[in-house]
């Protein structure tokens, strides 16, 4: 009986060892295996490493591979969110920048009130009703938003533009002004800021260059460049070809004026692939005008080739396209080199966030002229425009 009892003897196991023991069991019938570590690591970490372990069938080399794998991963998806932080605050910062020169930001000088010009409307157009204004507009789809807007006139020779650029307009087949000339050209002439906001081929290049050339006669007649000085009026293009245009549109009225007596406008052209010495010869004379694309001119102005000390006019022609090219910071830097308030002109076929940006901080009580399609939706966002109910 004894040998039976010998033979029937189950040795103690401690409840503890017990417990663990069921555990494996279960763990192994389930193809699962894992550690305390395992356990206190999180769901989302146990569900990765589930097919890791010592009862696993991959080698302990591959598994280390694995890991060394998974913990790379995590280490650049870390570095790439962080780089990713860092831009957003890049970005903020240099949206957040005002466009302003180096004195207005030291000093803190704001400009409340627009530069002021000797030019004036017609007294008769002037005191027409605002339901004429508006009617016009209507007529020509024009959408305006702004304080003191001045009146759309419908005829180059109301706008007071000499005899000489009349003639020029009349060869070029140019009777009536577009849409945008009607507001326009008004606008500017008056030494309004303003955003025009037009397509391709709707005759926006004459609503910056027709003004530069008036103010820049004006100017001359009343004390006469000398050597090194200039310019009076900028004229920043995104592409040199848009560049080379702008400057033979304003060459062209400039030699009628002088062919009809009026004094000599010189006028720089300022673009990336071609001789710099050649560019400064204009310059070296006494520059009225300048048309520059903005690596160019950053240049220029970085080597102090070229001054913006009497700058007071400045058109930025397809800013969103200057935007989309990476111009942003540049523009930014070329504003700091003013040394007094300018009118600032901003021509867009659209008005994304960036050129909102700018249009804050960079215009003093501007006008926003918006004709045809382009850039309606975007304006929404943004402005409010004042339209006489259809």
């Amino acid at each position: 009986s004894e040998g039976s009892e010998d033979d029937d003897y189950v040795p103690y196991v401690p409840v503890k060892i017990r417990k663990q023991q069921m555990l494996q069991k279960m763990l192994r019938l389930r193809g699962k295996a894992v550690d305390e570590e395992q356990k206190d690591s999180g769901e989302e970490q146990r569900d990765e490493d589930e097919a890791l372990g010592p009862r696993s069938h991959i080698s302990l080399l591959d598994q280390h591979q694995h890991l060394k794998e998974k913990a790379e991963a995590r280490k650049e998806s870390a570095k790439e969110k962080q780089l990713k932080e860092e831009e957003k605050i890049l970005e903020s910062v240099a949206e957040g920048r005002a466009l302003m020169s180096v004195k207005e930001m030291a000093k803190g000088i704001i400009y409340d009130d627009p530069i002021k010009t000797s030019w004036k409307a017609p007294r008769y157009i002037l005191n027409m009703p605002d339901t004429r204004h508006e009617r016009v507009r209507k007529k020509f789809h024009i959408l305006v938003d702004g304080d003191g807007i001045p009146a759309p006139i419908k005829s180059f020779r109301e706008m007071k533009l000499p005899p000489a650029i009349l003639k020029g307009l009349k060869k070029k087949g140019i009777i009536h002004p577009t849409p945008i000339q009607i507001q326009g050209i008004p606008t500017v002439l008056s030494g309004r800021d303003m955003i025009g906001i037009a397509f391709t081929g709707s005759g926006k290049t004459l609503v910056f260059t027709l003004p530069i050339i008036m103010f820049a006669l004006e100017q001359e007649k009343r004390l006469p460049f000398f050597k090194r000085e200039g310019p009076y009026g900028l004229i920043i293009c995104p592409s040199r070809e848009l560049a080379r245009q702008t400057h033979g549109i304003i060459e062209y009225y400039c030699k009628l004026l002088e062919e009809e007596g009026a004094p000599q406008l010189r006028t720089a052209l300022c673009i990336g692939g071609m001789s710099v010495k050649e560019q400064m010869e204009v310059v070296k004379h006494g520059v009225h005008m300048m048309v520059a694309t903005p690596g160019r001119l950053m240049d220029l102005l970085q080597k102090k080739m070229v001054g913006l000390d009497i700058c007071r006019y400045l058109a930025l022609d397809e800013a969103d396209r200057m935007i989309d090219m990476g111009f942003e910071e540049d523009i930014r830097t070329i504003f700091s080199y003013f040394k007094g308030q300018r009118q600032t002109l901003l021509f867009s076929a659209t008005m994304p966030k960036k050129i909102q940006n700018f249009a804050k901080s960079a215009l003093v009580k501007p006008i926003t002229i918006n004709v045809g399609r382009a850039g309606a939706a975007s304006l929404d966002s943004f402005f409010i425009l004042t339209v006489s109910a259809a």
